[in-house]
């Protein structure tokens, strides 16, 4: 469908316009930018000057105390946009030559999600639970997800940042709805279509849906305010699952990009393909950590097999020579596996609002840092 519609955009409006339109899109999805940070400002700051010009006045006629006007509201509108450029200015924690150390240490191999591997683009080994973005150009320590809203990835050092950030958006909504509600309850009985239906006398006659007509009423009557409560309802509601699916992640030990990788072991696990590995000293002690490895049974024709892997060549190391054995069992069930870094909801909590600092190895620290050279100074000394 992309490549007729490419050949249609090129047709109509040339070969130029239409390499404008993919490196247009190629910058949006593939790059940093901040075109999501300046749509929910737009969204949040048009908000609440809606209700300042359209609402504000209104609410000394409500029923609510004084105290709303004169300092929750102020304080929860600095509160939000304080939330927003803390969790967009924090970075989320840049695992390097100078910390890698430190990582590795904060975070072990579990040998079932993460295995030691070499990043490729940063040329440093990768600790457990880290990824590297291709949008923000480093390996992020504890990735959990690359967030557009704040144009950054969520990681080891801002991801309790992140979480204040959707609580402060959750909070800003409702309490707007919350604030348009009580607005709408105090006026819809003193508008005109309340005294028509009570002089006729046909107020009665609607029932327990009388309430239901005369704010639908209200709300057509202040279109203003009756768009925002709506949308402030609806974009609450969205952002508070989102919010509670994170908190459920951070209380069973799971980042969002963990919780894809846990869904291939299920798929693993139901297909009898995940076997676990453990060394056996001569006692029948269990030696070293459990390890994982799949043994894929669907046809090789299959596009998504996985071939076994290379059996290692004859050694003869202390362990074979000791007599050591190697165990295996078939994983049937998700709970035969520990996830090693589900340590319980009061510790998962505390790891992300206090998480451990990635120090400087001593090596990187007496290491000279080299200072950057100009091109063409460079290109003479490979000459020399």
């Amino acid at each position: 469908m992309w490549t007729y519609l490419g050949k249609g955009v090129s047709k109509v409006m040339g070969d130029r316009a239409l390499s404008k339109c993919h490196g247009c899109w190629s910058y949006l999805s593939e790059q940093r930018n901040p075109s999501l940070q300046i749509l929910y400002l737009f969204f949040i700051t048009g908000s609440i000057g809606t209700f300042l010009v359209c609402g504000y006045d209104l609410l000394p006629a409500t029923s609510l105390s004084p105290i709303h006007q004169n300092f929750i509201i102020p304080v929860v509108i600095v509160f939000t946009y304080a939330c927003f450029f803390v969790a967009s200015s924090v970075g989320p924690g840049e695992v390097n030559a100078q910390n890698v150390r430190s990582a590795l240490d904060a975070y072990p191999y579990d040998y079932l999600l993460f295995d030691p591997k070499i990043c490729g683009t940063c040329k440093i080994q990768k600790p457990a639970r880290s990824k590297h973005c291709s949008m923000c150009k480093m390996c992020v320590a504890r990735s959990d997800h690359h967030c557009g809203w704040i144009n950054q990835c969520v990681g080891h050092n801002n991801h309790r940042y992140f979480i204040l950030f959707l609580y402060s958006a959750v909070q800003v909504c409702w309490y707007g709805s919350f604030l348009v509600y009580h607005i709408f309850t105090s006026r819809m009985y003193h508008s005109p279509m309340f005294k028509f239906l009570v002089s006729t006398k046909r107020w009665e006659q609607l029932g327990f849906l009388r309430n239901y007509h005369i704010f639908i009423y209200q709300m057509q009557e202040d279109k203003s305010l009756g768009a925002l409560g709506v949308f402030a309802s609806l974009a609450g509601l969205v952002i508070f699952i989102f919010f509670i699916y994170n908190i459920y992640l951070i209380a069973t030990g799971v980042t969002t990009n963990e919780s894809f990788k846990w869904e291939d072991i299920g798929e693993m696990i139901y297909r009898r393909e995940l076997v676990e590995v453990q060394d056996i000293s001569p006692e029948g002690v269990p030696v070293g950590p459990k390890k994982y490895e799949q043994r894929d049974r669907r046809h090789p024709s299959h596009p998504r097999y996985v071939p076994p892997p290379q059996p290692s060549p004859p050694s003869s190391s202390p362990k074979q020579q000791d007599g050591y054995t190697t165990k295996e069992r078939v994983i049937t069930k998700m709970r035969q596996i520990d996830n090693i870094y589900d340590m319980g909801v009061k510790a998962n909590t505390a790891s992300i609002l206090f998480p451990p600092v990635l120090t400087v190895s001593d090596k990187a620290r007496k290491a000279p840092v080299q200072p950057p050279q100009d091109k063409a100074k460079a290109k003479k000394n490979k000459k020399a």
